[in-house]
């Protein structure tokens, strides 16, 4: 005799839609469990990013630098101020070599003058056509400021300016020639002690009003140490090289 499963009953099984449903959801669940409790092989996990973003750069400068970049001067590295210091000392004596080949320009300078300050174009309004840059100087000589300026490997201009009206910002050597005035002043008065003093030195102004002396004057003071007021003080006029007037600090 054979037996006969009810209906919906296979081999013993019960085989509705709900049951079948929920053998699905538990194994599901199951599997999941399975995978969070292993983890990750990390043999499985490929080399490299995703995106293709992450690469080796071991091989590479750091900062990251475009490629292909090249003259890079890395101003925040020791030595960067003494490199860009000497790249503009080699600027201002290859446009002082172009200056000097002119006769106006030493006639205008006559035989004694300061160094000259360098003066680039501003980069306001269009691009110049041309490599633009001005000299200036101080003629000692002539009493006179004297302005050159020189577009690529030739001067386009020479002018002088009075020195009431304008002078260029000094330099270290008229600080030091200054200096040198005063001291030999003061030593000359009995004030030896002056020689073992640091001077210091700025473009003098009038006392009284506003603007420029009419020759070249630079105030010089002279300190014990960086952080002392001034043990005394000088005025000195480089065009005639004179001590104008002095000031001491009393004891």
């Amino acid at each position: 005799m054979k037996f006969r499963a009810p209906d919906g009953v296979q081999g013993g099984r019960v085989t509705d839609s709900r049951t079948i449903f929920l053998a699905v959801l538990l194994a599901a669940v199951a599997a999941g469990t399975a995978t969070a409790h292993s983890g990750f092989e990390p043999a499985d996990v490929q080399p490299g990013h995703p995106t293709g973003h992450v690469q080796d750069r071991a091989d590479e400068t750091w900062p990251p630098q475009p490629r292909g970049l090249s003259n890079v001067v890395p101003l925040g590295t020791p030595g960067g101020a003494e490199r860009a210091a000497g790249l503009h000392q080699r600027r201002v004596a290859d446009r002082e070599r172009v200056a000097m080949r002119r006769a106006d320009v030493r006639q205008a300078l006559g035989g004694r003058y300061s160094t000259p300050d360098l003066v680039e174009t501003d980069g306001k309004g269009p691009p110049p056509t041309e490599d633009v840059s001005r000299l200036m100087y101080f003629s000692y000589a002539n009493n006179t400021t004297v302005e050159v300026t020189v577009a690529g490997q030739r001067v386009r201009s020479v002018r002088k300016i009075a020195p009431a009206e304008y002078q260029p910002d000094i330099t270290d050597g008229e600080v030091t020639d200054a200096a040198d005035l005063a001291r030999q002043y003061f030593i000359s008065r009995g004030k030896a002690r002056v020689a073992d003093l640091k001077a210091y030195g700025i473009l003098a102004y009038l006392p009284t009003g506003k603007g420029f002396y009419p020759t070249r004057v630079i105030y010089v003071s002279f300190h014990p140490n960086d952080d002392a007021p001034p043990d005394c003080a000088a005025w000195v006029d480089l065009t005639n090289r004179l001590v104008l007037r002095t000031r001491e600090e009393q004891p």
